[in-house]
């Protein structure tokens, strides 16, 4: 049990330490999750295959496994025995094969049908073999017949039995005769008893045997395998050993049959396929049936059958053609065999020794005939044969016509007289000339009378009138115009350069003008030649291409190579090579945005395309001088941080023109487009990640992962609810391996990703709810901005005023403390789609509204305005403003400090008339949208109610206080001059004029006394004159207060007065002298007068100030005045 506990556990710990090794591997290099698990499983595969491969090949190797693997390789013993034979033989044949001596090899095929006696009969020597041939035995396997020239495989009888043993050893046999050359043909032996049974069934079966046999080799080896067929024991035909008998022992020896000179075309219906055969026999048994006389031996049975044997023996044509096509025909089982020849024999016992038997008309046939066919054959393989003719023909043929149009290219090329063409004539020779020296073959017979008109043509050319300009001042004066051009002209100064130094490099190389037709052409300023004649630019290559192949050419490449890096290193910060151009058109924000202005552009280099352009540059850099540049290789490596940068500024900007949204409609499709996250901001984004898409991970800035982290929010959003979490998941566990990794201690919650899709999945569904609500309003209506101005309006809630909060959300979640301006521009594009949707439905409302206004107020003030005179018009515009006031327009309208204005949310106003407003403002108060108890006006009218009723009091206690009198005694005194006079008073005067009359005081400086009446609010001039001999001046008091001032003034008895005071008359003193004059008063008791006064005046002040107040209420209820009917708008809204 612990053993079994033990092994798990360890292979518990290499699953897990292969696992971690992999999610190390996979975290360092960015791999995807599943990524990370495919590699490990394939880890593990291949781990668990090497591990059983291994343990295989031990088992093998100790012959404990693998038996069975091999056992379809593994011969048998009747294959082994095969083999065994087969090698004897194969391996003198490849010996003779070795040493160059032909020994054409023969296959006999037969179902015992005599043919190992008829060669053991044949009379011939063999050789490699140690047993007697001359005894008969029949032939198990295979046997080797090695005959002086001539080699033929005894092939037993037993391969044709057809058994499955049988078969697989005879497609051994085919493997092996296909390893080696092949053979000079096959003889298929066929007993004579089989042409004359009757019974043609058995003679197919038979021939078919054989075929199915042969089909192998005639599959791989085809028309190179002609078949022999050989007709054995033809003793057993009638008669035939009786005319052989005849036959002198030279004729026995000679071969009986034909052989064709060209394989013929075998077809079953045609009787005439063996008649050469039976022609020439009968005719040759004809001949030698005249030669042989009437024998005295034979009886005349005999003699008869002797003579009639030829015709007898011509019997065997029908047959024998049947099984010839049995045998050569092709159908749709066998392929088409070729026919050579058809022999026939037999073999007679000895007359000493009747166990031993001679061949008849075999010696030849083996000595010589099969000898001579099969090296015949041999020949034939390439060049006797009717195809290899038929190809010989044709090629040459196709030599002559070569030759032939060769000649008449050639003479088209060599008739131009090129030492009388102008140079660009000669440049175009010569590119032309290389054209066709990369088809030299049509060319190859006359090639060296083109390459010496070739030759001529260059030299040629380059005795063209032309100066040498040196390397230095050529090279320094393009560098001095390099260091003074503007950034842009900078960069294809340089790259010129480096097209110039590749061209050259590839002139050094044997590069055709063709090809560097295809490369920019150098400049003028940097050709090693001045040309003194206009030649074109084709001309101009091939003469740089010739000094270029010189030692100075390589001289002023070397040169070339040290300026372009001199000038690449000039500027460390490469201002040059990152310049504005005009290659890649500039991204514009108004191909997103077509309100936006064409000015806000980004430069196409920092584009996934310019980015291509621009390692395009340095990459013939770098070519040109034929090493990495430090410079370049630091520029590439910071490129992803210049790139962000650049699309930063460019979001900022964009951004910037976007925060600003007013009120317009947005088209049905562009609201079905926002809804599916492909608004025009969206879009944006979508190709800002696009183009930046090769920015790793660590290389990210924080604007670029908070968009990726969006862009990846709304995939998973669109996911199933498994995928969400399984992604999630993923990003816990990466997040967390990773901390682990790099031994960070803060690591995150599991659940922290979770809020941020809540969010998500909230923000977007508000914002698809507001689509949706966009998109099925029909008509304008106010139905969009329900509640968005007063939150306290009933009815549902509206998702627009949702929308800025849950993006707010969304934003706290992904990046809480943010700082960053790259991440609040990306913000404000998210934040564009809620301000547009916004913008939308105000825009609707605002178009419902002026439809309201034309129904409400202007129509009704145009229908049967012919009765109604202006007053009563006027009178009903008031009454319909006021209604459409507090009515439809009352949620668009707000008070500020102006007046009432055109109501915003979100920074978006209401896009109200400026005479709308202008109208409310003047001639609307703001509080007539308010209900009456809660209007300024109501509360002003309350006000100067009380008031006035303060008032009524006031002057009630007043009019009181008027009504009484109060007496008060004056005595006269002697007024002075003080210091002295020439004149002075004689006497004076006090006046107290009153409502109801005048009251004087005459006294002539004596003591005299006189009393006075005074009533407060009644009395309001007092004069004090003072009379000179001849003159008298005046000081008067005017005013409620002159009565009580005066009083005030003489408390003391007297009073100093200046001569200012006396108004007009103050000349008459200063004419006299007088400055000062004492005037002397005694007064009674003034007490109670001044009680009465102050009480009388303080209800003055009260009434005065209470009349202020009620002045002031009164003013402002009156402020407002009726606006002419002519004044009012149209239109209340910029409804368009």
């Amino acid at each position: 049990m612990l053993k079994k506990l033990a092994c798990f556990t360890g292979w518990l710990l290499v699953l897990c330490l292969s696992l971690l090794f992999s999610f190390t591997l996979g975290l360092w290099q960015d791999w995807r999750t599943s990524s990370i698990l495919v590699f490990w499983l394939l880890m593990l595969l291949i781990t668990v295959l090497l591990w059983c491969v291994g343990h295989t090949l031990v088992l093998v190797i100790k012959g404990k496994k693998g038996r069975r693997l091999f056992e379809k390789f593994r011969l048998s013993r009747r294959e082994f025995v095969l083999k065994a034979h087969w090698k004897t033989g194969a391996s003198i044949i490849k010996r003779a094969r070795r040493q160059r001596e032909k020994l054409p090899l023969y296959l006999l095929l037969g179902d015992r049908c005599g043919k190992s006696t008829l060669l053991a009969s044949a009379g011939l020597p063999t050789f490699y073999n140690d047993a007697d041939d001359t005894l008969i035995r029949p032939t198990r396997t295979l046997r080797w017949w090695f005959f002086r020239q001539l080699c033929v495989l005894d092939v037993s009888s037993n391969f044709l039995s057809g058994s499955p043993a049988v078969a697989q050893a005879w497609k051994r046999l085919v493997q092996w005769c296909t390893s080696m050359p092949a053979p000079a043909g096959v003889i298929i032996a066929i007993p004579v008893t089989s042409l004359l049974n009757p019974d043609l069934s058995a003679l197919h079966a038979l021939i078919r045997q054989q075929r199915a046999l042969l089909e192998p080799l005639v599959r791989r080896f085809g028309e190179q395998l002609p078949l022999h067929i050989l007709i054995t024991q033809c003793d057993r035909f009638p008669g035939f050993s009786l005319w052989a008998q005849q036959l002198s022992p030279e004729q026995r020896l000679q071969p009986l049959g034909y052989t064709w000179s060209h394989p013929p075309h075998i077809d079953g219906q045609d009787e005439q396929i063996l008649h050469p055969l039976f022609s020439a026999l009968k005719q040759g048994m004809s001949r030698v049936r005249l030669s042989m006389g009437r024998s005295v031996g034979l009886t005349a049975t005999e003699d008869a059958t002797l003579l009639d044997f030829p015709e007898t023996f011509s019997r065997l044509e029908p047959v024998l053609r049947y099984a010839v096509a049995s045998l050569c025909e092709p159908n749709a089982y066998f392929r088409h065999t070729s026919l050579s020849s058809i022999w026939f024999c037999a073999t007679e016992p000895l007359d000493e020794n009747r166990s031993r038997r001679t061949g008849l008309f075999v010696h030849h046939l083996f000595a010589n005939h099969l000898k001579d066919l099969g090296l015949r054959r041999s020949k034939q393989r390439w060049l006797h044969r009717p195809h290899v003719k038929k190809a010989c023909v044709l090629a040459l043929s196709l030599a002559a016509v070569w030759i032939t149009v060769s000649a008449w290219l050639s003479y088209e090329y060599l008739q131009t007289n090129v030492r009388q063409q102008s140079p660009d004539n000669l440049a175009k020779f010569l590119a032309k000339d290389e054209q066709r020296h990369h088809l030299s073959l049509r060319y190859l017979p006359f090639l060296p009378l083109i390459e010496e008109q070739r030759q001529i043509a260059e030299t040629r050319l380059i005795q063209s009138p032309s100066t040498k300009r040196k390397p230095q001042v050529s090279l320094d004066a393009y560098q001095w115009q390099v260091l003074r051009a503007a950034p842009e002209e900078q960069r294809d100064l340089i790259l010129s350069l480096a097209d110039a130094v590749i061209t050259w490099q590839q002139m050094r190389t044997g590069v055709t003008l063709d090809e560097l037709q295809n490369n920019p052409p150098v400049k003028k300023a940097l050709l090693q030649r001045n040309t003194l004649k206009k030649l074109s630019p084709l001309s101009i290559m091939a003469i740089e291409r010739h000094y270029m192949r010189t030692p100075e050419g390589e001289r002023w490449l070397f040169t070339a190579q040290r300026l372009l890096e001199t000038l690449v290193n000039h500027d460390p910060a490469l201002q040059w090579l990152v310049a504005p151009e005009v290659m890649h058109h500039p991204l514009q924000a108004a191909a997103w945005w077509p309100s936006l202005p064409d000015s806000i552009t980004l430069s196409g280099l920092w584009t996934l395309e310019g980015e291509k352009t621009l390692f395009g540059w340095i990459s013939t850099l770098e070519k040109a001088v034929a090493h990495p540049l430090p410079i370049l290789t630091q520029e590439k490596t910071r490129w992803p941080t210049r790139r962000q940068d650049a699309w930063r500024q460019y979001l900022i900007e964009v951004s910037a023109h976007l925060s600003s949204v007013s009120p317009s409609g947005i088209p049905r499709t562009q609201l079905v487009a926002m809804g599916q996250n492909k608004s025009s901001a969206m879009q944006f984004v979508h190709r800002t990640l696009h183009e930046l898409q090769d920015i790793t991970v660590p290389q990210a800035q924080p604007w670029l992962q908070t968009l990726r982290q969006l862009q990846q929010l709304s995939t998973e959003a669109n996911a199933s609810a498994m995928v969400r979490r399984t992604t999630q998941i993923d990003r816990q566990v990466r997040q967390s391996l990773t901390d682990w990794l790099q031994g960070s201690r803060d690591t995150k919650m599991p659940g922290r990703a979770a809020p941020a899709d809540r969010a998500w999945l909230h923000w977007q569904t508000v914002r698809n709810k507001a689509v949706k609500e966009a998109v099925s309003q029909g008509a304008p209506d106010a139905h969009l901005t329900r509640a968005l101005f007063a939150k306290n309006e009933n009815g549902d809630g509206n998702p627009i005023t949702d929308l800025l909060p849950a993006l707010t959300a969304l934003q706290e979640h992904l990046t809480p403390q943010n700082t960053d301006a790259g991440v609040n521009a990306v913000w404000l594009f998210y934040q564009n789609d809620a301000q547009r949707l916004a913008a939308n439905a105000i825009h609707q409302s605002t178009c419902w509204l002026n439809e309201q206004w034309k129904r409400s107020v202007i129509w009704p003030l145009g229908k049967n305005n012919d009765t109604r005179d202006y007053e009563q018009q006027q009178a009903l515009s008031q009454q319909l403003i006021g209604d459409f006031l507090r009515g439809p327009a009352n949620a668009f309208l707000e008070k500020d400090k102006s007046g009432l204005s055109a109501v915003s949310f979100a920074g978006i106003h209401a896009p109200l008339t400026a005479e709308f407003i202008h109208l409310v403002r003047h001639s609307y108060p703001a509080e007539k949208l308010l209900d009456i108890q809660e209007r300024e006006s109501t509360r002003d009218e309350d006000q100067i109610t009380a008031l006035v009723a303060k008032v009524a009091a006031l002057e009630a206690e007043q009019n009181a206080l008027s009504k009484k009198s109060w007496k008060l005694n004056i005595n006269s005194m002697p007024a002075t001059v003080p210091g002295g006079a020439q004149l002075v008073p004689t006497g004076t005067q006090l006046t107290l004029s009153c409502q109801n009359g005048e009251q004087k005081f005459i006294s002539m400086n004596f003591a005299d006394t006189h009393g006075f009446s005074w009533q407060p609010g009644h009395c309001t001039d007092v004069t004090v004159s003072v009379m000179f001999p001849g003159f008298t001046v005046h000081h008067r008091l005017y005013g409620e207060d002159a009565w009580p001032t005066f009083i005030r003034r003489f408390t003391s008895g007297e009073a100093l007065f200046q001569s200012s005071e006396f108004g007009e008359d103050a000349d008459l003193l200063e004419q006299t002298g007088i400055k000062h004059l004492l005037v002397r008063f005694a007064l009674s008791e003034t007490n109670e007068i001044e009680t009465a006064w102050q009480a009388w005046y303080a209800r003055a002040q009260n009434i005065d100030e209470l009349n202020t107040q009620i002045a002031d209420l009164a003013f402002r209820s009156e402020q407002h005045t009726n606006t002419p009917i002519s004044a009012l708008p149209g239109d209340i809204a910029q409804c368009n």
